[in-house]
């Protein structure tokens, strides 16, 4: 046939209508069902501009912009997974999970910055960070102080709600509804929940009430008159389509100038603005508080020189219920950085009650002693957020003025017992608690912990003198930490820093300060800082846990000063105890002797170089340190973003490129892909059928399948001849195709092997001549087009059999495998095993009319 005939039979199948020919069949060609219609690029627009609007409530949340392409690069993706599957004839549950692997899928490369594990797939550590950011991620968003940081995992947020948007608002606009106002309204219902919700998770002060009220109402109200329009078959004829629409702009106009000043007033107000960010409370962060240790200085005897922050002597709490000599625990500190000891949420090992926790007046506290009551009075020289305590704590009962304030915020840590206020305290606070005083003498026979230990890098000075002043103490680590705390009391020296020739001997406990100037100096010189810093970095080294606690030993009387304030090292026992090590135990006693400055040595000649410069000692106490830690976090989070580019030595704008445009078209190039390699595999399996009468049937199917996916209405089910189907396929050589495959399936002897091969190639050359009756984009429609592979309706099949008139003619005896619902009229026999596998291989050929 000439492609003039072909065209002609073409253009005749077109304008055939519902009753012609003897199928009663149509065979129309209408437009590819993946294209949206007019009404859905509707749906669609305003689904991705109000996905735009809920997204940028979370700009006060995140900095930059980031957020916002994440968020509706979600959305997309989820209005393009929505309209695919509704198309497709798939269940909304199917959109549902393909947005789910998608939001897994990308979820690392996009708001983690990970590629993937393995090949470009993220694998467990990945998917894991994403399902927690999705659980969680909304607790972390409420309890960090806005804004965050646009480049974070919590990305995972606009992220998920850009997809929820997306997926929401085109799903409930296609949702089959039978009251046309409900169906007009579902969708914009949806959305404002949606944009509820992230008002929500949002802050106080509202990123634009423009956007946020006037412009989302505007929007919401023109797509509602939109669907309502178009639900309702009443609304014809009356004013013309000019006046309509002047009216609809006038109506939009004014909503949205009432939507405006009206949000103004609703949330214009932060105090009464709802978010949850109000009633979740941020989880206590203990690393904010400057270490204690680091301001030991202000309770040194200055020798005549005045300071306002010294309180030498001042009194800082006057104790009544314990006896002299008792230890009073200011604060623990249990972890090192390389600046300061400072206490920490994680004291032990593996899970425990480590953390500073909220608690009532009664505290389950499992250590066991002497119980003890103690009333507590802070004096003139104290402030800060430390609670001096004794012991373990019981209860605890405030009996200020604002008591219940501070019991409100009261945190205790049962782990390394201390205590703190985070509002802060004042001079004349008093408090009342019960406590039991453990039994925490070191004793020779006390065994040390063997739970590992782990230091900071900069902590790696500390090796070598441990090594040293060990190596005759044996393989005890009990033993070997007190010959370390021993060598440290009998070959230091002690000194404050004050007076004028030991300036020289600064404050801190910084790895610079312990090391160079401490353990590496020619004369180990310090005071409880720097020894009680140093012995717990040892006994780590060695392998017993140790902390650092600043406290104060009560005098007689009750009242501590600040003469009275030292640092001591607690160290773990086996049991899981701690026990201390008294300050005395490797602190000296002995000051060093006094050196003349090298400023006051004369030089010959007639210049005199200035000499080296001498570290200031510290008066700002706990700010000295504190500054230091932050400078060093601030450079390292500079150096760390300098660092921070998806790949190494690429433009940092190749990376954000590759991030937000290849890593999408990939993943939608590998679907597409998808597709077809299941079309292929499918054509393989059916050309290699055990039986050439299954090559005859599946050469069939595969050309319905081609007009099918070339958008021809071809006629299915269980009673279709394939001489029916024949009539609804746009081909000249349909028909005889069709006439052939019957005549050998139910011919009267079994067909060759060599037909099936001639009958394939016959299908192809037809597949050929009809995919060049259309255009490429078309072609390129068909190859990715899932119309051929959706499962069939219940109770039909896939191709047709002959009907009774048509078995007759062809002489076949066996009329009734015409009916079987294995398709495509093949012989009625037993299948075996393979055979039924080949038949589930080829499920996806069995499907309905469009």
């Amino acid at each position: 046939m000439s492609p003039s005939t072909r065209a002609a039979s073409r253009h005749a199948a077109r304008e055939r209508g519902p009753g012609s020919g003897s199928t009663g069949t149509r065979t129309r060609v209408r437009p590819h069902a993946l294209l949206p219609d007019r009404h859905t690029w509707t749906d669609i627009g305003f689904t991705l501009v109000l996905a735009a609007v809920v997204l940028s409530s979370f700009g006060t949340s995140f900095t930059g912009s980031t957020y916002l392409v994440v968020g509706m690069l979600g959305a997309v993706l989820a209005v393009v997974v929505t309209h695919l599957t509704r198309a497709a004839g798939w269940p909304i549950v199917s959109a549902v999970v393909i947005c789910l692997l998608l939001f897994f899928l990308l979820g690392g490369p996009l708001c983690l910055r990970s590629l993937g594990d393995t090949s470009f797939l993220p694998g467990a550590s990945t998917l894991g960070r994403v399902a927690d950011q999705a659980v969680f991620g909304w607790k972390d968003l409420l309890t960090t102080l806005p804004p965050i940081d646009g480049e974070g995992p919590l990305l995972v947020l606009p992220w998920m709600a850009g997809m929820l948007a997306g997926l929401v608002g085109l799903a409930l606009a296609g949702l089959p509804v039978r009251r046309a106002w409900l169906a007009a309204a579902l969708p914009v219902i949806g959305m404002t929940v949606v944009l509820s919700g992230a008002i929500v998770l949002g802050v106080r002060r509202p990123q634009s009430l423009v956007v946020q009220g006037a412009v989302f109402a505007a929007l919401s109200l023109a797509w509602l008159a939109l669907r309502a329009r178009r639900a309702s078959a009443s609304v014809q004829g009356g004013s013309t389509s000019w006046l309509r629409g002047a009216g609809a702009m006038a109506m939009l106009a004014l909503a949205a100038g009432v939507a405006l000043p009206a949000s103004g007033v609703i949330a214009g107000d932060e105090d009464r603005r709802a978010v949850a960010r109000n009633w979740v409370e941020p989880p206590f962060d203990i690393g904010r508080y400057p270490s204690p240790l680091a301001g030991f200085r202000k309770y040194v005897d200055l020798k005549g020189r005045t300071d306002p922050t010294n309180v030498y002597d001042k009194t800082l709490l006057d104790v009544d219920g314990v006896p002299a000599g008792t230890l009073v625990r200011f604060a623990a500190m249990d972890r090192y950085d390389g600046m300061v000891w400072g206490a920490t949420d994680n004291a032990l090992p593996g899970p425990a009650d480590d953390s500073f926790q909220r608690v009532s007046s009664t505290i389950d506290n499992p250590v066991g002693g002497e119980e003890v009551d103690v009333t507590i009075t802070l004096g003139e020289g104290w402030s800060g957020v430390w609670l001096p305590t004794v012991g373990a704590l019981r209860s605890m009962s405030f009996e200020t003025a604002d008591a219940r304030a501070k019991a409100e915020v009261f945190r205790y840590n049962l782990a390394t017992s201390t205590a703190v206020v985070p509002t802060g305290l004042q001079p004349g606070d008093r408090y009342t608690f019960t406590a039991v005083e453990p039994d925490d003498e070191l004793t020779e026979e006390t065994v040390g912990s063997a739970e590992p230990t782990v230091l900071s890098p900069a902590a790696a000075f500390i090796q070598q003198p441990t090594e040293k002043w060990t190596e005759g103490a044996g393989t005890d680590p009990m033993a070997r930490v007190l010959a370390a705390a021993e060598h440290l009391r009998s070959e230091g020296k002690y000194s404050d820093g004050v007076g004028r020739t030991e300036r020289v001997y600064v404050a801190g406990h910084s790895s610079w300060r312990l090391s160079d100037e401490f353990v590496n100096a020619p004369q180990i010189v310090g005071n409880d800082e720097q020894y009680a810093a140093t012995m717990a970095l040892i006994a780590n080294e060695i392998g017993v846990p140790a902390r650092v606690v600043l406290g104060a030993v009560v005098p007689e009387g009750g009242r501590v000063t600040g003469k009275e304030v030292a640092a001591w090292v607690e160290l773990r026992a086996a049991d899981g105890s701690w026990r201390t090590l008294p300050t005395e135990s490797f602190t000296p006693t002995t000051p060093p002797a006094d050196q003349v400055p090298e400023t006051n040595t004369p030089m010959s000649g007639t210049v005199i170089p200035p000499p080296n410069p001498i570290p200031p000692p510290s008066d700002a106490g706990e700010q000295s340190d504190a500054d230091l830690k932050e400078r060093r976090a601030t450079r390292k989070k500079s150096e760390q973003d300098e660092e921070d580019g998806l790949i190494p030595d690429v433009p940092g704008w190749f990376g954000v490129v590759l991030t937000y445009v290849g890593v999408p078209l990939l993943v939608v190039a590998l679907l597409l892909g998808a597709v077809v390699g299941i079309k292929a595999w499918r054509r393989h399996r059916r050309r290699s059928a055990d039986s050439a009468s299954a090559r005859f049937v599946g050469a069939w199917r595969e050309l319905v399948d081609h007009a099918r996916d070339l958008g021809q209405v071809v006629p299915l089910g269980p009673s279709v001849t394939r001489r029916e189907q024949s009539a609804g396929i746009v081909s000249g050589q349909a028909g005889a195709l069709a006439r052939r495959a019957d005549s050998f399936v139910f011919g009267p002897r079994t067909p060759e092997v060599a037909s099936a091969t001639t009958y394939w190639e016959s299908v192809d050359a037809e597949r050929r001549a009809m995919s060049r009756e259309v255009g490429r984009w078309q072609r390129v429609r068909a190859a990715v087009s899932l119309r051929s592979l959706r499962p069939g309706g219940r109770g039909q099949a896939a191709a047709a059999a002959p009907s009774a008139t048509d078995t007759a003619a062809d002489g076949a005896a066996d009329a009734a495998a015409g009916g079987q619902a294995d398709g495509a009229g093949e012989p009625r026999h037993t299948p075996g095993r393979a055979a039924r596998l080949r038949g589930l291989a080829d499920w996806r050929s069995r499907g309905t009319p469009d």
